[in-house]
């Protein structure tokens, strides 16, 4: 489920006449059995709210009232005050110029007949204070309050997220909170500004639009009406003639393939990115290391690897994943393939339940999907059958996945054009989008969305925030096979010392005679074996420098051992 709050304003929305029907507060009612959180947003005043809607605590999960000044929680009969009271000189001011009006918790309500007036009274008594109209109403705000700043603190405490949410309005003052919902609609009969701004637009006017919509859309999840929500799409890069492209946030299940260091990681790193800057959270399972560098981004917790934050149990995972704006990075490099696959297994399953109760986290993004759902199966796999929420895999073959895994995806983008044909075949059943020319540039990616209208195209992948650091632990403490790792030789062949990661290199670099040390300098094998084992070609043209400036053996030797320290905790 991708909705789970449905925000309503009260008069003209679900009430018509200061009244709310039977058959609306029916239709309210099996939205809220369906599973979901529904929010009054108003500008009514709680008392006055209660004199026309009796059953307040009974058909809502949360009141913002008073414009956004005030919260209400009907389970505890908490109400909270989120805006300054009225000041009192601007009280007396206002009586002083014959203004009539009604004074709440925060507000000031009159009519609009008056604004010209009370915008006096403001001037004059210097309060900060904002002129909010309502079809005919008038309330006088604290400064920066708005339906949509009540909405959020009312989702914070419930620990939803307004990308799970639809908000339905009618007048000027709903522009704020329908403008933060996922999904905004106005009611066949709101002010033009509002229709012209909403997502959707009901036929039928008022509380009879309202029960129109649920019937309709909401108790299908919005399936017919995600694709009109384009206003949320992900910008991921170019095309060749300058058009961003972009990609749907919402029931995505992208595939990502390319051979090891071919860029299919910065395109993953570039989604996390996009997804985060955006508000929405990401659940990032990393086997291999390649994201600690996330936890540079604001929101965004690293917890596993060779960090103290060890990996969360799935009680921890599942409270850490109830934070709306909170990303997750899960690091598996420390664990042996079988204990990954067992971690991942139990983290899904947190996830599962956590989702559907609130729709967090908003992605589920499994790098090297190979390693905890492989072709000879794993329980990972048969958790993500069937999914339909936002999810990205990404991998070196498609050939590589499990093979319930291969025909998920409905968008595929890949680094190399024989991996793209081979995913997107097998993602389809051959009936795959075409996409001739000559081999994909560096930072270039093909993609293809799927379906009845499938589409394919080159772009160019946009520059990312954070740089990409391939497999970190994995070289840093890890361990090559031997057919990877470096040896200490020396001219003679005398010696066979291993070094199987970096920490291991730069201890026995330290230990080893002048003689040999100088002997592999020469031969280029430092920055051979950084180039071809570390795959980090920045490391590799640093340490082919130090080769090649003619230095004595120890001077050498400190240069090429700061220059891997510079990039790698060793």
């Amino acid at each position: 489920m991708n909705i789970h709050v449905f925000a309503c304003d009260y008069d003209r929305t679900i009430a018509d006449g200061g009244r709310c029907s039977p058959e609306v507060a029916a239709a309210l009612g099996r939205v809220r059995e369906s599973g979901r959180k529904i929010l009054l947003v108003t500008g009514r005043m709680l008392s006055d709210l209660r004199s026309v809607c009796a059953d307040v605590d009974r058909m809502f999960d949360a009141v913002v009232a008073e414009n956004g000044a005030v919260l209400y929680f009907p389970d505890t009969r908490e109400a909270r005050t989120l805006g300054d009271a009225p000041e009192s000189a601007l009280v007396e001011e206002l009586r002083r110029r014959g203004v009539p009006f009604d004074l709440g918790s925060s507000i000031i309500a009159t009519t609009e007949g008056y604004a010209e007036t009370a915008l006096a009274a403001i001037r004059e008594t210097g309060v900060e204070r904002t002129l909010v109209f309502n079809k005919g109403a008038l309330m006088l705000v604290p400064g920066g309050v708005t339906k949509g700043t009540g909405l959020e603190a009312a989702l914070t405490v419930l620990a939803l997220s307004h990308h799970n949410m639809v908000g339905v309005g009618d007048a000027e003052n709903d522009h704020a909170f329908l403008a933060m919902s996922e999904c905004a609609v106005a009611v066949a009969d709101a002010i033009p500004a509002l229709r012209e701004r909403a997502d959707y637009v009901t036929r039928a006017p008022g509380s009879r639009g309202v029960i129109e919509f649920i019937e309709e859309h909401l108790a299908d999840d919005l399936v017919a009406l995600v694709p009109r929500l384009t206003r949320h799409r992900l910008p991921i890069g170019e095309a060749g003639d300058g058009e961003p492209v972009t990609i749907a946030p919402h029931a995505t299940r992208l595939l990502i393939v390319g051979p090891s260091a071919s860029g299919k990681s910065t395109l993953t790193g570039l989604l996390v990115e996009r997804l985060v800057e955006s508000g929405r959270s990401v659940l990032l399972v990393d086997p291999e290391g390649d994201y600690q560098a996330f936890a540079e981004l604001e929101r965004v917790v690293v917890l596993g690897g060779s960090s103290e934050r060890v990996l969360p149990t799935p009680g921890e995972l599942r409270q850490l994943l109830h934070q709306p704006r909170t990303s997750l990075v899960l690091n598996l490099s420390a664990m042996t393939r079988a204990e990954k696959v067992a971690y991942a297994t139990k983290a899904l399953g947190a996830v599962a339940l956590v989702r559907s109760t609130t729709g967090l986290p908003h992605w589920l993004i499994l790098d090297e999907a190979h390693h905890i759902a492989p072709a000879d199966g794993s329980p990972v796999a048969e958790l993500l059958r069937g999914s339909t929420e936002s999810l990205c895999l990404s991998t070196l073959d498609v050939s590589d996945l499990a093979p319930e895994l291969r025909t998920l995806p409905n968008v595929v983008a890949a680094t190399e054009l024989e991996a793209f044909a081979a995913a997107t075949r097998a993602a389809t059943g051959g009936r795959a989008p075409a996409l001739a020319g000559t081999p994909l540039a560096e930072g270039e990616v093909a993609i293809a969305w799927l379906g009845p209208e499938a589409r394919a195209q080159r772009f160019r992948v946009a520059k990312r925030r954070v740089q990409h650091r391939r497999h970190v632990r994995k070289y840093t403490e890890g361990e090559l096979p031997p057919d990877r790792s470096f040896y200490f030789r020396g001219p003679a062949g005398a010696l066979n010392l291993r070094a199987a990661n970096l920490v291991r290199f730069v201890e026995l670099a330290e230990g080893v005679d002048e003689p040999t040390w100088a002997w592999h300098l020469g031969q280029h094998d430092y920055s051979t074996w950084a180039r071809q084992q570390i795959k980090d070609d920045e490391l590799a043209g640093a340490l082919a420098a130090v080769e090649t400036a003619d230095l004595p053996p120890a001077e050498s030797r400190r240069r090429a051992l700061d220059e891997i320290r510079a990039r790698y905790a060793v």
